[in-house]
């Protein structure tokens, strides 16, 4: 990529982020810009165990699917009847390595336990949040299943939560998301944290999965309750993740229920 004086990037001063922008097309061949647009992404999981669980409020590591399969809201409380959710996620087309995800933000009014239809079915969820008015319960977006007092009975069906009558949150807890076909992601740093409430070690790992692949790790370390608790990373070179990719943090702990959480931000560049 040639010397642009007159583009923000290069006038910043940033080599890094001018090292990336070269990066992707060197390595992928295509030509992008700065978004002007960041990306903050956090999570957390307050009961990790001793396997491999993604740092999200459900627990356990998401049953990721194929199809644009997620198509529906309920809350566990039957007073969240006006509440308007936001979610953003993405919807697929193809599959396998020709599949390619497309970036959808859509508004939703919860039916208290009572199921309601996402207009736009969805692959990935990767946020949702009250928007406007208040919660009683927690919220589930997840895939068409029966209902016990407005919980999906079934584990693996659900793709994200919001824990207001748990843990207090009006937004879901995810590290993990998805990026679409015209977004490359620069991630600048992680922040990592072991929660205090169980004496503990936990391994974490910072993972990404082009399409038609496997979650490969791009960082790895390890944080103690005993010791070093926490960590925050600047990455110099930065790490590039590529477009139609899922990333996710992942952990695993030396006991049960060990509260661990995790961000990752940096920056979005489009084709």
């Amino acid at each position: 990529m040639a010397y642009n004086p007159d583009s923000t990037t290069e006038r910043s001063g940033d080599f890094w982020m001018r090292h990336a922008l070269e990066e992707i097309e060197g390595t992928y061949g295509d030509k992008v810009r700065t978004k002007g647009k960041s990306l903050f992404k956090f999570g957390k999981n307050l009961a990790v165990g001793t396997s491999l669980e993604t740092v999200w409020s459900t627990g356990g590591h998401e049953t990721y699917v194929t199809t644009n399969a997620i198509d529906t809201v309920s809350s566990s409380s039957a007073s969240d009847t006006a509440t308007v959710i936001k979610i953003e996620g993405h919807t697929v087309s193809g599959t396998g390595a020709d599949a390619q995800f497309t970036f959808v933000v859509q508004s939703v009014t919860l039916n208290g336990q009572n199921k309601v239809v996402l207009a736009t079915p969805l692959a990935r969820v990767s946020r949702a949040y009250v928007y406007s008015g208040s919660l009683v319960g927690d919220v589930y977006v997840a895939e068409d299943d029966t209902l016990s007092g407005g919980v999906p009975t079934t584990q693996s069906k659900i793709h994200l939560e919001v824990n207001y009558a748990t843990s207090g949150d009006s937004q879901s807890f995810k590290a993990a998301t998805t990026f679409s076909n015209t977004d490359y992601f620069v991630v600048t740093g992680l922040m990592l944290s072991v929660g205090k409430k169980t004496s503990a070690t936990v391994d974490f790992s910072f993972e990404v999965r082009g399409v038609g692949g496997i979650f490969l790790p791009k960082f790895q370390t390890s944080l103690a309750t005993a010791g070093q608790n926490s960590i925050q990373l600047m990455a110099k070179p930065y790490f590039i993740i590529p477009k139609n990719a899922d990333v996710r943090v992942e952990a695993i702990a030396s006991t049960s229920n060990v509260e661990a959480d995790a961000m990752f931000m940096g920056i979005i560049c489009e084709v």
